[in-house]
């Protein structure tokens, strides 16, 4: 079959180079996620010569493919006609065809072309990888920190849930010599197979991404499992592929980091926020740590130490005041406020007096009128609490008038 399969292929290559170099119409599946009219000739082409030359097996092809209940059996065909629509549709040269031959959840045959750079990947259970029809084997770099990785954020998913995919991320970047984002999981994975890559990891894939890549992987001397370490195949929801040295060390970040499980923020810390009232104006801080900005006074809540003890000295340690609490704000929290900690943040309002002087956290210590104020400066949620006090102050003061 691979001879007729690796034909098909390579014409349908040439008829999607004709469209990257002439005219195709771009449509919208989701809000970012594009198909053209290229994913949908391409796909229409090879579906027609594969049921000509092999009419009894079926095709499951991404642009026509239904939602899947269960993983089918027998033989059939996985096909993504364009991968990497987004870099075509910018004319990024960057995208492949796509062709597994699957028996139940196993590949038989992977073929994976890049028809601008005229490379045809492709493999046989059992027969090894070639890259046009030269033997490929994977990397043999033993430790993370001398590889090269590769990996693809989802579309369906980045937008809802970003800090699921970025953390993991940037735990990989410094960890490595870098991590590639080219947008095609089938050429990412076709890289890992002839040693270019020595890791490609990636969430929510489709079958017709990965099906012929996890076979040139595989038949190169590669690992592919999920991000628990289970045998993968095409169906499931996380992807990890290797040289199979740096394996583990992948899975010892990936095991923790599954998007459905994976909580991006630690549990709130408690801490508290002062806003003092000084010299008719309120105080702000010059922070000596990131994130660097200017932020009210305050700081973390010590073991056994009452809300107010904690209040007072963070206070007088960061300003150098004497300082009286007046009341109690309220309870602030923000994922954003602090992503190392996700800070629960507890304010008061207080009343400060002596000399202001920048102490302990704080490189200064400034006074500012509430109409000087540089809310562009201000760091974590500091200005909207610092509003939400100005409200309060103002409902107050016109409470105070009414009686």
């Amino acid at each position: 079959m691979l001879p007729k399969l690796i034909e098909i292929i390579k014409d349908a290559g040439k008829l999607l180079k004709n469209f990257y170099y002439g005219s195709f119409e771009v449509n919208y599946k989701g809000l970012i996620d594009l198909v053209t009219t290229a994913d949908l000739e391409v796909e229409k082409f090879i579906k027609n010569s594969l049921k000509e030359h092999f009419p009894d097996i079926p095709l499951i092809a991404e642009e026509g493919a239904i939602a899947l209940n269960r993983p089918p059996q027998g033989l059939y065909f996985l096909l993504d006609p364009l991968d990497g629509t987004t870099n075509f549709a910018h004319r990024l040269p960057w995208f492949a065809i796509s062709l597994a031959l699957m028996r139940d959840l196993s590949p038989e045959i992977g073929i994976i072309y890049n028809p601008l750079t005229e490379e045809l990947f492709y493999a046989i259970k059992g027969e090894g990888a070639y890259l046009n029809e030269r033997l490929i084997k994977v990397s043999e770099r033993a430790h993370l920190i001398q590889c090269l990785l590769a990996t693809g954020f989802p579309v369906s998913k980045i937008m809802e849930k970003s800090k699921h995919f970025m953390i993991p991320f940037e735990e990989f970047m410094i960890k490595t010599r870098g991590v590639r984002r080219f947008g095609s999981a089938a050429l990412d994975l076709a890289y890992v197979a002839c040693g270019r890559y020595d890791g490609f990891y990636e969430a929510y894939l489709k079958p017709w991404d990965t099906a012929a890549g996890l076979l040139l992987v595989k038949e190169a001397g590669g690992e592919v499992t999920t991000y628990l370490g289970e045998p993968y195949d095409p169906f499931k929801d996380t992807i990890c592929a290797s040289n199979g040295l740096i394996h583990d060390e992948m899975l010892e970040i990936l095991k923790d980091k599954h998007p459905e499980q994976f909580k991006p923020f630690r549990n709130p810390l408690p801490a508290v926020d002062v806003i003092i009232e000084y010299q008719g104006g309120i105080v702000l801080i010059e922070r000596k740590n990131p994130p660097f900005g200017l932020a009210l006074p305050g700081g973390f809540i010590e073991y056994g130490e009452r809300v107010e003890e904690a209040a007072l000295r963070e206070a007088k340690e960061e300003t150098n005041l004497d300082i009286k609490l007046k009341y109690f704000l309220g309870y602030f929290s923000d994922p954003k406020r602090d992503p190392r900690f996700h800070t629960l943040s507890l304010v008061f309002v207080a009343e400060g007096e002596g000399e202001l002087r920048g102490k302990d956290d704080a490189k200064f210590a400034k006074v500012y009128k509430i109409d000087e104020i540089p809310w562009q400066n201000l760091v974590f949620d500091h200005a909207s609490i610092l509003k939400i006090y100005l409200n309060r102050r103002k409902e107050n003061e016109l409470k105070g008038l009414a009686l």
